[in-house]
């Protein structure tokens, strides 16, 4: 049975047990994550996660949460709600013994005898709820030439500001980082679109689709959608510095950072950028 972690009162020292169990947990066995959110309000909230043989994960069985208290160095704790009774069953009481505690680390004694090792994890920036891992990679802005038709045709700059949501990633599985290449890839394929492949949203939507395929070799395929901020179609050079600077955050780094992936400060050109 998993072991749920759960707010303690501790004595003295630096740290009281009461601030270092305060935050995001993980217990892993047999390719099953159980994740838990511990918070100040003396309240616990949990998930389970299914990963399969490459660490991603496939499946998320359902949550639960309750209370806890301390009594004479017992974690007490009363699961209020439960849609996985298995797990933790709904309106019981369990009792556990804290042999460890440390910033990042915690080892609990069930009634059983059986020892659990728990990992303090980061909450990476991304979907909200108990044990939340998804991670936002953020990119600077792309601003291409459109194809034309002729010579004849009017010059148009598709301007572009969009963030990658990636899948839910283990505890610790790190955010792959955004190649060089793969933001080469991306302007490869927008600067061979025309006006009319970005006319209206719906078409917008149908190039988002392909520009997520054309990424996901680069990110191990865990991307699960590509999300455009803004897009303009400019009609001059001017229009194009200006979207530039505006969705140009500073400083930047397109290297992804507990999660989250800041902007680059290189030079934009409106026809490869």
């Amino acid at each position: 049975m998993f072991m749920l972690l759960v707010g303690i009162a501790g004595c003295g020292g630096e740290k009281k047990d009461t601030d270092l169990i305060l935050g995001n947990w993980v217990y892993y066995s047999n390719r099953t994550y159980l994740l838990t959110v511990i918070d100040m309000k003396g309240t616990w909230t949990s998930s389970v996660r299914i990963a399969d043989v490459t660490s991603k994960i496939v499946d998320s069985r359902g949550t639960a949460g309750g209370t806890w208290d301390l009594d004479e160095g017992q974690l007490v704790f009363t699961v209020v709600a439960s849609d996985i009774n298995d797990v933790w069953e709904k309106e019981s009481t369990y009792s556990y013994k804290l042999l460890e505690l440390r910033d990042h680390f915690m080892v609990l004694e069930g009634d059983n005898g059986r020892k659990e090792e728990w990992k303090k994890t980061v909450q990476l920036k991304g979907k909200e709820g108990p044990g939340a891992v998804n991670s936002i990679v953020t990119m600077a802005p792309y601003t291409v030439n459109l194809d034309k038709h002729s010579s004849n045709a009017k010059d148009r700059y598709l301007c572009l500001s969009m963030h990658l949501e990636l899948m839910e990633l283990m505890p610790e599985q790190p955010v792959p980082q955004f190649h060089p290449r793969a933001r080469d890839a991306a302007i490869m394929y927008l600067s061979s679109l025309t006006y009319e492949n970005v006319s209206d949203f719906d078409r917008i939507k149908v190039q988002k689709e392909k520009v997520k395929d054309i990424l996901n070799p680069y990110m191990e395929g865990l991307i699960k959608e590509v999300v455009i901020d803004h897009v303009v179609v400019a009609v001059s050079a001017a229009k194009v510095e200006e979207f530039i600077i505006e969705h140009t955050a500073a400083p930047s780094a397109e290297e992804p950072a507990d999660g989250e992936e800041g902007e680059t400060g290189e030079e934009e050109n409106p026809k490869d950028s």
